[in-house]
């Protein structure tokens, strides 16, 4: 069972939209107490994405994914009274994470140097759309502007499969770079733990997006020809171990016989009802294969079009290679790894939420609690009480003038 790595570890989530809110639904995850802050006149915009509302379980499925498993406090820090509870809770807390430019902090009272003169203790985590530096750093970023875009995926998409559009998914950019952005909060943990140093840790989506695309990159900057990342490749030029295949319903499996390994291609002629590909001389061994692969590849097509994709899955399921069924998102949630590892669960009591995905990573073989997102302002009054000590007398003066929600 997961007993929480992060537990004990109080993290304040000033954050907007999807990035950063999901390096910390990341943290929340592994243990960490989070606590998502919102003005109560201006909620997290992603809680009304989509038809969203601020009724009881009503947010958005998208702010739920982003925002599972964190407590929840609406804070006017527009206010002076607000931004004394904010510093109550900093004065409390192991790391600060905020998607809010450098002019916002600076107004609002929570740039860095506000914050660690209050606790010089505190990791202070800003994520933005193209770095902390540079001639562009007061300018803020979103996933389809500084991942997609900027960052060099969509145009290596259309180069990839020659589209005259540039493709884009949301989210994509968000979640992963959430996901880079919680491993550097918890290096800079790790760091205060063994030094007493609390660093600044910077993370943006663009520079995910350079370090996802990195092969891509790297070889536009060799010489013409000799880069094969980030470029349509004609199949002609594919090598059977390493290629799709076309089912008879007309969906793709996808060999990745990586090293080309004879007891590997011997195991799939015979599973494929093919044995005499095995004392072929064109395929009798990786030599001979990689000359004659053209070939090979005309036989596996004819063979691969006789029956549908479930047919071939079942098939294929005791290789020795690696292949894989090219799935949808849908096929994506049944498939049966997917379930066994925890990458997807139903929830239970959750309206309006049919799927929970969670983060990438297991802890003693458990992929996390993947707890409720909670409502707006949902843990206000606990999180008054418990972390700074208020009594509901001046909850309710504050409530009252609208500093809390």
């Amino acid at each position: 069972m997961n007993d929480g790595m992060l537990e004990g570890i109080r993290v304040l989530d000033l954050t907007m939209w999807a990035f950063c809110p999901s390096a910390a639904r990341v943290l929340a995850e592994w243990g960490a107490d989070v606590i998502h802050i919102e003005n109560p006149n201006s909620p997290d915009p992603m809680r009304l994405f989509s038809g969203g509302t601020l009724e009881p379980g009503g947010a958005a499925w998208m702010f739920k994914h982003y925002n599972r498993g964190k407590r929840s406090i609406a804070l006017n820090l527009a206010s002076d009274d607000g931004r004394e509870m904010l510093y109550e809770l900093v004065k409390k807390s192991d790391v600060f994470i905020t998607s809010f430019l450098p002019k916002t902090r600076s107004k609002l009272g929570f740039d860095v140097d506000d914050l660690k003169k209050i606790n010089p203790n505190l990791i202070y985590a800003k994520g933005t759309g193209a770095g902390p530096l540079g001639p562009e750093n007061m300018r803020g970023g979103y996933d389809a502007a500084s991942w997609w875009s900027r960052g060099s995926l969509s145009q290596t998409a259309m180069q990839v499969t020659r589209t005259d559009t540039p493709p884009g998914m949301v989210g994509h950019g968000d979640g992963m770079s959430g996901l880079v952005f919680a491993g550097g909060i918890c290096a800079a943990l790790l760091k205060r733990e063994r030094t007493g140093k609390a660093a600044v840790v910077d993370s943006s989506l663009m520079g995910t997006a350079a370090w996802f695309n990195g092969p891509a990159i790297i070889g536009a900057q060799l010489t013409p020809g000799a880069n094969m990342l980030g470029q349509f490749l004609d199949r002609t030029t594919s090598q059977w171990s390493g290629t799709n295949y076309k089912t008879g319903d007309n969906r793709y499996i996808y060999m990745s016989f990586l090293g080309d390994h004879q007891d590997e291609f011997e195991d799939l002629a015979r599973l494929i009802g093919q044995e005499e590909l095995i004392s072929d001389p064109r395929f009798n061994s990786t030599v001979n294969r990689v000359e004659h692969s053209q070939a090979l590849m005309a036989i596996l097509d004819k063979v691969f079009a006789t029956k549908n994709l479930e047919e071939w899955k079942k098939i294929l399921l005791p290789s020795k290679g690696v292949w894989a069924p090219v799935q949808n998102a849908e096929e994506m949630f049944h498939d049966p790894m997917a379930q066994a590892n925890g990458m997807v669960r139903v929830p239970t009591n959750e309206p309006g939420t049919p799927v929970v995905v969670m983060p990438p990573v297991m802890f003693d073989e458990d992929a996390g609690p993947g707890n409720p997102a909670p409502d707006f302002g949902q843990h206000t009054d606990e999180i008054l009480t418990e972390i700074v000590g208020l009594d509901a007398t001046r909850i309710q003066e504050l409530r009252a003038s609208r500093v809390i929600a």
